[in-house]
């Protein structure tokens, strides 16, 4: 999500594109012109008129596809259990003048013909446009917003999309009359959607252990007749698991050493591969690009309806894979032709596999410091907290990519086995395990011992 410097952003990059677009032009006829994003009643008419195309933000609406996400953001008791994004969308007011004869529908022209190759921000141009923030004292040049960063626009989850919105006669007239400017040829823009999110720590629930009876929740899959693989379901369990009839429940999310079968249609093949593609760092131009991940599936783990492989928990999967959300397809190659099924969404949450000191943690003063061992390894950029029932408590910082965090409780309450989670990018981890009977066959899920803790 982006934050509260994302609207100004939108405006620095649409007048980026529209600068960078007219330059690319040989606009020699025109002269020299300038673009600008400022209220139309402080630029210059009559006879000392500039060559200038100017971009007004003149109202901003909800954006009513997200006005309700995240909500309720509160508790009956008041206390913050989420933080909702603030969706909303920009309306532009684009602006023609001109200094001498048709210059002014010139460089309309060209500016309507840019915004409609560019119906799309892409993020690699809201970071070309925006920089990075300059530290104080280096010397290097300022970003758009001298040490402010408002880069997280680019990484917000959904794109923002520019649409033409005509206005009609008596639209305009009020509007030009509400600015106090004088009438000069216009172009309305909607441009949506920008998300605007508080990181405020937020109280969150434990983890529902069952759904429904005998915990059989609720699967449904359309009936589709296909030669192509379909991909219906993904179950995810200890490697103990494999051999049980039926599955016993899901996990909710994946973690490295986790066991996934696959449940679908047409899955045998020549060859058959598990593709794995980080939703987030997934596209070329991210500076934390992370290419997709494929785990080819021997014949004895596959069949024309399920596939069965272990997510990989080595040293070099610490590295090679991020906590977050992956697209999960299967490729079957038969005979020359390759052939791609739908896509289904996994979590990949973080393992803790250590926490010090051991128990009982005593508290030094009313803090208590814990050291957190997890996988897969923590970027810098990753925001990493830990989730206690009534707050979340975020990682001391990090200068590089580790698997070690370290977190101050302040006022940490005297409380014995407490359950911890641990959230980075938005995923948490799990903190119960599976428990068997004499006959070796699964119980409900329980709270790990391991992922406890007593604070005295």
């Amino acid at each position: 999500m982006s934050g509260p410097l994302a609207i100004a952003g939108v405006t620095a990059v649409l007048k980026d594109v529209l600068n960078n677009g007219l330059i690319d032009h040989d606009l020699a006829t025109v002269g020299s012109f300038s673009v600008t994003a400022v209220p139309p009643d402080r630029i210059t008419t009559g006879t000392q008129e500039p060559n200038q195309l100017n971009l007004f933000l003149y109202q901003v609406t909800p954006n009513q596809g997200w006005r309700n996400a995240g909500l309720p953001s509160r508790d009956s008791s008041g206390e913050r259990v989420s933080n909702p994004p603030l969706a909303l969308d920009l309306h532009y007011l684009l602006t023609a003048y001109g200094a001498q004869d048709f210059n002014a529908e010139i460089l309309l022209g060209y500016a309507l013909q840019i915004f409609h190759e560019t119906p799309v921000l892409s993020r690699r141009d809201i970071r070309a446009a925006l920089g990075s923030p300059a530290p104080v004292g280096t010397g290097l040049l300022p970003s758009t917003f001298g040490n402010l960063s408002a880069l997280d626009l680019a990484d917000q989850i959904e794109q923002i999309k520019i649409t033409p919105h005509y206005l009609t006669t008596e639209e305009l007239s009020k509007l030009w009359t509400a600015m106090q400017a004088r009438y000069r040829q216009s172009m309305a823009y909607q441009v949506s959607v920008v998300l605007i999110q508080s990181t405020k720590p937020a109280k969150t629930a434990l983890p529902v252990l069952s759904r429904g009876k005998d915990d059989r929740g609720v699967d449904a899959a359309a009936n589709v007749v296909s030669l192509f693989p379909l991909l219906e379901s993904i179950h995810i369990g200890p490697v103990e698991d494999a051999g049980i009839e039926p599955l016993p429940s899901s996990y909710p999310r994946a973690e490295l050493g986790l066991q996934l079968i696959l449940q679908g249609q047409n899955l045998a093949g020549d060859s058959v591969r598990v593709e794995f593609k980080h939703t987030r760092y997934a596209e070329p131009g991210h500076p934390l690009f992370l290419a997709p991940i494929s785990i080819p599936v021997l014949p004895a783990d596959r069949t024309k309806s399920s596939i069965k492989l272990t997510l990989p928990a080595d040293s070099a999967a610490q590295t090679a894979w991020r906590t977050g959300l992956y697209s999960v397809a299967v490729r079957v190659t038969r005979g020359a032709e390759e052939h791609h099924s739908n896509d289904k969404l996994l979590g990949l949450a973080p393992r803790i596999n250590a926490i010090a000191p051991p128990n009982p943690i005593a508290r030094v003063g009313t803090n208590a410091t814990l050291t957190l061992t997890c996988s897969p390894q923590v970027l810098i950029e990753q925001t990493a907290t830990l989730l206690l029932p009534d707050r979340e408590v975020i990682a001391n910082a990090h200068t590089t990519n580790t698997d070690t965090l370290v977190f101050v409780i302040a006022n940490a309450p005297v409380v014995t086995d407490l359950p911890l989670r641990l959230r980075i990018d938005g995923v948490d981890s799990m903190p119960f395990a599976r428990t068997y009977d004499s006959d070796g066959k699964p119980l409900p899920p329980v709270f790990a011992d391991n992922q406890q803790v007593t604070i005295v």
